[in-house]
């Protein structure tokens, strides 16, 4: 009797221990198979998996594909760059391949491998000068020529973006020589008309005429100030033609009082405020005197010109980090929305304030700021005013 009782408390406690075990098998699964659906789900995966092998496996199947896409859109690239003649490569760190521009090719002797790619090892000469380079921006000779070369790494690859300084310099040239030509062949018949016109206004009596010539008179002034500007244009910007923020501070005076017969016609407020640099009045703008010409000359014409009258224009100057940071506010009309990404656009059909216009002066100025290396920011409510800033580095 004792000797059944203890069998049958043996076979219950075995049935017991089996379910508990059971359960926690069961329970295994289920989470297992809830994290597989949560993962499918994350990565978008259309399968229902049973086990991480299968998932394992598929996984590496979609990072091949990805990467082979990835390849793909690389030389893509390399084409759009052929076309547009840049010298640009790829490095892939991982697959430790080196992909081409032809243009890249033709600046190093690189033949044209099948696919243009070739192991930045076996790239003679350059390839180790590349896999070494520790700085940003670093300049080379490649023979007759003196190549600038920029570099752009990321965690897994690389970029590496050639300029051929020679030719770049050879195109500015000409850029400034056809600026010039065009500033110099405008002047002369500008002044001829200016002196006819300002005999007229002294010459004539009749009230409509004199309105007629005074209109004359101002768009010949305005088309003065803007061949003005492709004077500055003209001039090279070289790094040793340094400009101080109390040259600036000169410069904004010199825009101000060429516009003052115009602040005084439209009866606007001109505040400046300099307090803030004024420790900092020795310090080197990164801009050219051209360049911060442009910027200033527009940026104020605008806000004086598109203001509403009895209007009111703040002109701010003070440092942040390492640049100087100029801004230009005005309570005029503002920008509407809709027109905000024009007003930078070549010939665009956007004004400052958001009036039809077709002028270059904002188009000049965001090519000024690319050339220093600065940034742009606008800021501007319909009806309430338009704030620009313009963040100079300094040299």
């Amino acid at each position: 009797m004792i000797a059944s009782l203890n069998f049958l408390s043996i076979i219950i406690t075995l049935f017991f221990v089996s379910f508990i075990i059971g359960f926690f098998i069961y329970e295994l699964v289920k989470k297992r198979r809830e994290a597989l659906q949560v993962l499918q789900n994350k990565l978008g995966l259309g399968k229902n998996y049973q086990n991480y092998q299968d998932l394992t496996l598929d996984l590496i199947q979609e990072r091949q594909r990805l990467q082979n896409q990835l390849v793909q859109l690389i030389k893509t690239n390399l084409q759009v760059f052929d076309q547009l003649s840049l010298a640009i490569a790829y490095w892939d760190y991982h697959r430790d391949i080196l992909q081409y521009s032809s243009t890249f090719a033709r600046y190093t002797g690189l033949k044209n491998h099948e696919g243009r790619e070739i192991s930045i090892h076996d790239f003679p000469v350059f390839g180790s000068f590349l896999t070494k380079m520790t700085e940003d921006f670093q300049t080379v000779e490649i023979g007759t020529m003196q190549i600038k070369v920029q570099r752009i790494a990321g965690d897994s690859h690389c970029f590496f973006i050639l300029t051929d300084l020679e030719t770049r310099e050879a195109e500015e040239k000409e850029k400034r020589y056809l600026t010039h030509a065009i500033w110099h062949e405008m002047k002369t018949p500008l002044t001829v008309l200016k002196g006819y016109i300002q005999l007229l206004l002294e010459e004539i009596q009749e009230p409509e005429l004199m309105k007629i010539c005074q209109k004359i008179d101002f768009q010949i002034e305005r088309l003065a100030k803007i061949t003005s500007q492709l004077r500055y244009l003209a001039r090279p910007n070289e790094t040793n033609n340094t400009i101080k923020i109390q040259n600036f501070i000169d410069m904004i005076h010199q825009v101000l009082q060429s516009w003052q017969a115009e602040i005084e016609d439209r009866q606007v407020k001109v505040e400046t405020y300099f307090e803030e640099v004024e420790e900092y009045r020795d310090r080197e703008l990164g801009f050219s005197q051209g360049d911060l010409y442009i910027v200033a000359s527009n940026l104020i014409s605008n806000a004086i010109r598109f203001n509403r009258p009895h209007g009111f224009v703040s002109i701010l100057l003070h440092v942040q980090h390492e640049s100087m940071v100029f801004e230009v506010a005005d309570n005029g009309p503002g920008i509407p929305e809709e027109m905000k990404d024009l007003i930078f656009k070549p010939l665009g059909y956007s004004s400052y304030n958001g009036g039809k216009s077709q002028g270059m002066g904002l188009y000049l100025v965001k090519e000024a700021v690319r050339r220093g290396g600065g940034r742009i920011a606008v800021q501007s409510e319909s009806d309430r005013g338009t704030t620009i800033r313009i963040f100079i580095p300094f040299r």
